[in-house]
């Protein structure tokens, strides 16, 4: 409870600067509105904004970690500012580096997804992933997203969009051993899937065991 009124004021907090934000990106002052954003993250994450953009999502997590333990609230929260900040870099014509941080908010999120303290947050990640995903869609993602997104939708029932996934990895490195095994423990767990979870995901399990036998020979014709 202590964590979910916790991570709820900082959001609150920051509903105050993202107005703020929105009301300098609509009179186009797009300085101004990401001095605003670092500022934010700066007093309620005490990160710079510039050593944000370049790490890595899992260098962001270690940052964001106290003796081993993750903070969820602030990892949330710093993908909450990556998004304001990529749509603020894309309205002022900065293309690449609006979907750098479009793109590492997306990240952050799928590798906070996979820690253990991220279980009490599962439906906020929902929340997040479901407004992220549509704008990156047709953007062909680094192999680590790829794979993080098989996971996702694996776990939240999205059958076919976690094969989707899978494909991608194995179309860009067929002969990667580590996807095809992962690919293949995670249809082994489809395999026990009732009828209305395989209909829920949109794929059958004749489709399923069509799946299994391709990764079985990608598998044996790699050995």
């Amino acid at each position: 409870m202590y964590q979910r009124d916790y991570l709820l004021r900082m959001i609150e907090q920051f509903s105050v600067v993202l107005g703020k934000v929105i009301f300098q990106r609509r009179n186009q002052r797009f300085t101004e509105a990401l001095e605003l954003l670092a500022q934010a993250m700066k007093q309620l994450l005490g990160l710079n904004s510039k050593l944000v953009r370049a790490l890595s999502a899992k260098d962001l997590i270690s940052l964001l970690s106290s003796q081993g333990y993750f903070d969820t609230g602030k990892g949330l929260l710093l993908s909450d500012m990556l998004k304001a900040e990529s749509e603020v870099l894309l309205e002022n014509g900065q293309e690449a580096d609006g979907w750098g941080c479009r793109l590492k908010s997306l990240e952050l999120l799928l590798e906070i997804n996979q820690l253990p303290e991220a279980l009490d947050y599962k439906s906020d990640i929902k929340e997040r992933m479901d407004e992220l995903l549509p704008k990156v869609q047709h953007y062909r993602t680094s192999s680590r997203i790829t794979e993080l997104l098989m996971f996702y939708h694996s776990e939240n029932g999205q059958l076919a969009k976690a094969e989707d996934m899978l494909f991608f990895l194995l179309e860009d490195d067929p002969d990667n051993e580590i996807f095809l095994e992962k690919g293949l423990q995670m249809v082994e767990k489809w395999l026990e899937y009732t009828a209305e979870e395989l209909s829920a995901g949109n794929l059958t399990e004749e489709e399923i065991r069509a799946i299994y036998e391709i990764l079985i020979k990608l598998k044996q014709n790699g050995s």
